[in-house]
């Protein structure tokens, strides 16, 4: 039985690979309730591959927690929201055509391979 919904019930929900990886997060941050936590801690202890994966993904969760945080610079964060602002004013056209300016269309390239080749061509026949 899969542990898709959590019933209140006697029986302890089982859950399978996908569902408790998807709960390291929450069990790393200690935000499980308690039948979560215990449903996952159990599939743990039955299953050698989760638990490796738990093991490695908790190790990370550390050594990222102990990493000393920078603040960013004053003009960095100014830049940024500034940035931000302008998306939110242009929305999705404006950020396309902040693309379109570094974007080279392929409909453009192919015929300007094209002659490349056959001037490549001529001057070597030539």
């Amino acid at each position: 039985m899969s542990g898709g919904g959590w019933r209140s019930t006697d029986v302890e929900p089982r859950l399978d690979h996908r569902e408790a990886r998807a709960l390291f997060l929450a069990l790393a941050d200690e935000q499980l309730p308690a039948p979560q936590e215990q449903a996952v801690r159990s599939h743990l202890d039955g299953c050698e591959e989760c638990r490796q994966g738990w093991d490695r993904y908790a190790r990370t969760v550390e050594r990222v927690r102990s990493v000393e945080r920078e603040k960013a610079p004053p003009a960095l964060a100014s830049l940024v929201a500034s940035r931000v602002r302008r998306q939110r004013r242009f929305g999705l056209k404006g950020l396309h055509l902040a693309h379109a300016q570094h974007r080279f269309p392929v409909e453009i390239l192919i015929p300007l391979l094209l002659a490349a080749a056959v001037g490549a061509f001529l001057l070597m026949s030539s």
